[in-house]
């Protein structure tokens, strides 16, 4: 029971993310980029509950980015999953009560994220122009995502929270 209330609120945290960042900040005239909210999910999980957490939760954003995109399945997968890893790797060495670490490390998964759309969507169409990619959709990117999770991660750290506490409570009623 518990496990599965952990994998309902991920969904919906998924899916709402996704509605967040494909519905109402892509159509925001305020701004010419997209924040990425699920990397903000992904990297905030994966920094919270581990390497195992963090894939799975990259797992499913980078598939649901993959299906929003409507190209080939497995693009955004494989960022996303490598992301999720790699926060869920500092999770043993950083503490994730303070917002200052989670706002470094998205920082740079973004800054990796943008690194691997260049590559993989631009430099092999041999648009070598990565200055101007950088200053016009890596930056700006990076920054309103940064801006973002200084808010989203508070939340996520809530709802991780709340459903630990559940989680204890419940396995204590069992002993």
């Amino acid at each position: 029971m518990r496990r599965s209330k952990r994998i309902i609120v991920m969904a919906v945290i998924i899916l709402a993310g996704f509605l967040l960042q494909y519905g109402v900040f892509a159509n925001c005239p305020l701004i010419d980029t997209v924040p990425n909210i699920l990397l903000i999910i992904t990297v905030s999980f994966g920094f919270m509950k581990g390497k195992i957490q963090g894939m799975v939760i990259g797992l499913f954003c980078g598939f649901i980015m993959d299906i929003g995109s409507m190209d080939s399945i497995g693009y955004y997968m494989i960022i996303y999953i490598l992301i999720g890893y790699i926060n869920g790797a500092l999770h043993q060495w950083m503490y994730s009560d303070y917002i200052v670490f989670p706002l470094i490390v998205t920082t740079f998964s973004s800054l990796l994220y943008g690194i691997y759309n260049y590559v993989f969507l631009f430099l092999i169409r041999n648009r070598t122009d990565i200055v101007y990619y950088l200053l016009h959709v890596i930056i700006p990117e990076m920054i309103y995502t940064v801006i973002l999770t200084s808010v989203i991660y508070q939340l996520l750290a809530y709802i991780n929270y709340r459903l630990e506490m559940a989680e204890r409570r419940s396995a204590t009623k069992f002993v």
